[in-house]
């Protein structure tokens, strides 16, 4: 299950949370026990009436306590389920619809009447003021511990610290800083040819005869061309058996936060990149579960207003050399099949809400996010 760690304090982010499923639950047994108390006025004494409540209440309150303790236990098969929204392997995977469509607003997209499941917050229970601050000390210890081991070059050590604290939602003032440490951290132990031992994300392997990087990728969830970038290998379709290389345990997925124009590149649930967003006018950009569907270089445009079609190689064309086409799974993306990442021809747009619904990157970080995304397996959430 992919975990966000969201940049708002205190707050962990579970791709296909569902607040309230404890109050469902047990409102029908709140109606059982009237009924049972009904019951006992009807052809009892009072004595007999008041220890048949106290019975009723009792096992209902014993009930809830159980009900709601697997709820909310994520290890339950019932927290599973309560909280799961539906993975890209749930779904079937097809080459065939049309990937060009950018930038198409569904209609009603961020309608709050499309969402799945209660959306009034005051269903969930406050969070007690002693947790919360025991949290945030916690957080400013893991960050202190990061940040000594990052000074002492114990990267591995540091970066298990830094994403701790990132997953448990640091205080607004340490968030800036926190992403660039953590990226800082994923350039050295992931996207450089250096390995470092009891590395999870990594690992080393010896090219074996007739082998090929594209199989040796496929192994590992990752992309050819990212390998090739890593360990300064200039042709994709030349390696030599016995060479040993660095590979990547893939898959990467990403974490957009619509309020900031932030994008988290995550491995293994660990933060290894940030980058700025553009995205859709008039909140246009749906939030919600996807898939990452397909991957074009030098895609055409078709305008959704009708018009002319801009060719790959025309500096007219609004998505830049990289497209990424998304199918939604979960939340408010369900169904939708006419979204994606793709680059630019204005940087300014960056960090601004002016598209028709897409995700926009400056192109030299599409190009490399590119490389990250397997169709298939990559997941995107956008909050």
């Amino acid at each position: 299950m992919l975990r966000w760690a969201a940049p708002t304090v205190g707050r962990t982010c579970t791709i296909g949370d569902r607040p309230g499923a404890r109050i469902r639950r047990w409102q029908p047994l709140m109606l059982g026990g009237d009924r049972v108390a009904r019951r006992y006025r009807r052809g009892r004494s009072r004595r007999n009436y008041t220890i048949g409540a106290v019975v009723a209440l009792t096992g209902g309150a014993a009930y809830w306590t159980f009900v709601s303790g697997r709820a909310a236990d994520p290890s339950s098969p019932d927290g599973l389920l309560a909280s799961r929204a539906p993975l890209a392997s749930d779904r079937p995977f097809s080459t065939g619809d049309n990937p060009y469509q950018a930038d198409v607003p569904e209609k009603g997209a961020n309608d709050p009447a499309g969402r799945s499941g209660p959306v009034d917050g005051s269903a969930a229970p406050p969070a007690a003021a002693g947790s919360a601050a025991a949290d945030q000390s916690r957080i400013r210890q893991l960050i202190a511990a990061g940040r000594d081991e990052l000074g002492r070059g114990h990267w591995i050590a540091a970066r298990q610290h830094l994403s701790e604290a990132y997953t448990l939602g640091p205080p607004p003032e340490e968030l800036t800083e926190l992403r660039a440490e953590l990226t800082r951290i994923g350039d050295e132990t992931v996207f450089s040819p250096r390995l470092y031992p009891d590395d999870p994300l990594v690992g080393r392997y010896v090219i074996q005869p007739s082998e090929t990087l594209g199989q040796i990728a496929k192994a590992h969830d990752v992309t050819a061309e990212l390998l090739a970038r890593i360990n300064g290998i200039p042709n994709v379709n030349r390696v030599n058996a016995g060479q040993t290389i660095k590979v990547v345990r893939g898959p990467f997925h990403a974490a957009i936060d619509k309020s900031r124009y932030t994008m988290d590149v995550l491995l293994q649930g660990t933060f290894v990149r940030a980058y700025r967003v553009g995205l859709g006018a008039d909140d246009s950009t749906p939030t919600g579960d996807w898939s990452v569907k397909v991957k074009l270089k030098d895609p055409t445009y078709y305008s959704p207003r009708g018009g002319s079609v801009i060719q790959s190689d025309d500096p007219a064309n609004p998505l830049g050399e990289r497209w990424i086409g998304l199918e939604g799974v979960g939340g408010n993306a369900v169904g939708q099949m006419r979204y994606g990442i793709h680059g630019t021809i204005e940087p300014a747009s960056i960090g601004r809400s002016v598209s028709l619904g897409c995700i926009r990157l400056h192109n030299a970080d599409v190009e490399f996010f590119f490389d990250l995304m397997i169709p298939g397996k990559s997941q995107v959430v956008i909050r």
